[in-house]
């Protein structure tokens, strides 16, 4: 019985958890507008409600766009060389026409130039980001750092 036990508990615990993946298409996209177009078969939800509630909705994200909390970033780049300036700037450049939708930042920490990339909520997520990217070559030494990020979009 104990080992029935002991071996379904290891089957739940090998299946992979997928949590929630933020679609590219949808970010800095107005929630309202989206729901008010024309979906592929000709469906369209409309809401019946105050103007009001839209326009505080929107004042609310428009004041959390400046808010910081905690959540990870994956350092792509970390140098002290003497072009790290505009190897950084290349590195940035490379990285954001490979992943449009990705946050990118330079940042210059004490004698490092850094390009750090996402705004990221769990490790999990950053994971899942680190994964995808270093399969690239050029992103090999991707690390996953704790951050205060961008509130991110919801």
């Amino acid at each position: 019985m104990r080992r029935f036990i002991l071996l379904i508990v290891i089957a739940v615990c090998g299946v992979p958890l997928s949590g929630q993946v933020m679609d590219s298409l949808l970010l800095g996209r107005n929630i309202f507008e989206i729901l008010d177009t024309e979906g592929p078969y000709g469906n369209r939800v409309t809401l019946a409600q105050p103007v009001q509630l839209q326009s505080a909705m929107q004042d609310r994200v428009s004041q959390n766009r400046s808010k910081r909390i905690s959540g990870y970033r994956i350092r792509i780049f970390s140098s002290n060389a003497q072009n790290a300036r505009s190897t950084s700037q290349a590195v940035k450049e490379e990285f954001e026409s490979l992943y449009p939708h990705i946050p990118t930042q330079s940042k210059f920490v004490d004698i490092d130039y850094r390009v750090l990339v996402g705004n990221f909520r769990t490790r999990s997520e950053a994971m899942r980001f680190h994964k995808e990217i270093t399969a690239r070559p050029q992103y090999k030494g991707a690390v996953i750092v704790r951050e205060e990020i961008d509130f991110p979009p919801l």
